[in-house]
C-alpha cells in the first residue's frame, strides 16, 4: 500500500514575509517523481513563495502517524498544475509507535442483526481502537460491522471492529479494535482525532 494517496489531506510548511506558515490543502495526483496538490483559494496571497526551486516541507496524516518530507517545488500555483518533488526514500515517519488516545463521548452502535444492536457510548478513542461501555458482554475475537457517531462534529464512520479481551479493565468496559474500515472513513477518523480532539 502506497504512504500517500490521492485525495489525502496533507499540510506545506514554508517561509514567508519571515514567519512559517502551515498550510492545509490535497493531494490530486501522485507522479513516481512529485505531487500534485490542491492548494485552497486563500493559497493566492502567498504565490510569491511558492516559486519552482523553493524548499517545504509536507506533511501527511496517515494510520501510520505523521509522514513528513522535505520537498522542492517543481511548478508553482502560477503554472498549470502545483507540484512538489515526490521522493519514497525521504520519508520519515513520526508518532510510529505512540498511538495516543483521546477521552471523546461518542456514540457507538455494534450491529448484531439477530440479536438485537447495543448502543452505547465510547470512552476514549484512537486511530486504531476504542474502549466503550457496555452491560451485554461479547466474546473476544468475535467482528461486527458498527458505526460512530464522532460528537460534537456528527460526522459518521462506518467499520468492522474487533472485541478485544477486557482483562484489566473495570466492569462494563471494553476494548474494540479497528478491525477493517474504509480509506475515507479512516482519514475521517484521522481528522476527528488529530484535529477536533485537539482544539
Amino acid at each position: 500500500m502506497a504512504l500517500f494517496q490521492e485525495n489525502q489531506k496533507a499540510k506545506i510548511i514554508f517561509e514567508a514575509d519571515n514567519k512559517i506558515v502551515e498550510m492545509d490543502c490535497y493531494i490530486e495526483k501522485i507522479y513516481y517523481d512529485r505531487l500534485k496538490l490542491n492548494l485552497p483559494k486563500a493559497a493566492s496571497r502567498y504565490n510569491q513563495y511558492l516559486k519552482a526551486g523553493t524548499k517545504l516541507t509536507v506533511n501527511v496524516f496517515s494510520h501510520l502517524g505523521i509522514l513528513e518530507q522535505e520537498s522542492i517545488i517543481i511548478t508553482s500555483p502560477l503554472e498549470k498544475e502545483f507540484t512538489i518533488e515526490y521522493d519514497t526514500d525521504a520519508i520519515t515517519i513520526n508518532n510510529r509507535r505512540r498511538i495516543k488516545r483521546y477521552s471523546a463521548s461518542c456514540d457507538l452502535i455494534i450491529f448484531r442483526p439477530l440479536l438485537g444492536n447495543i448502543e452505547t457510548q465510547i470512552i476514549d478513542i484512537s486511530t486504531r481502537g476504542l474502549r466503550y461501555y457496555s452491560d451485554i458482554p461479547l466474546e473476544a475475537g468475535s467482528i461486527f460491522d458498527c458505526k460512530l457517531l464522532l460528537r460534537p462534529t456528527d460526522k459518521k464512520i462506518l467499520f468492522k471492529g474487533r472485541i478485544a479481551d477486557n482483562k484489566g479493565l473495570p466492569a462494563g468496559v471494553y476494548r474494540m479494535v479497528i478491525h477493517k474500515i474504509a480509506y475515507k472513513d479512516k482519514q475521517t477518523l484521522l481528522d476527528f482525532c488529530e484535529l477536533d480532539l485537539q482544539q
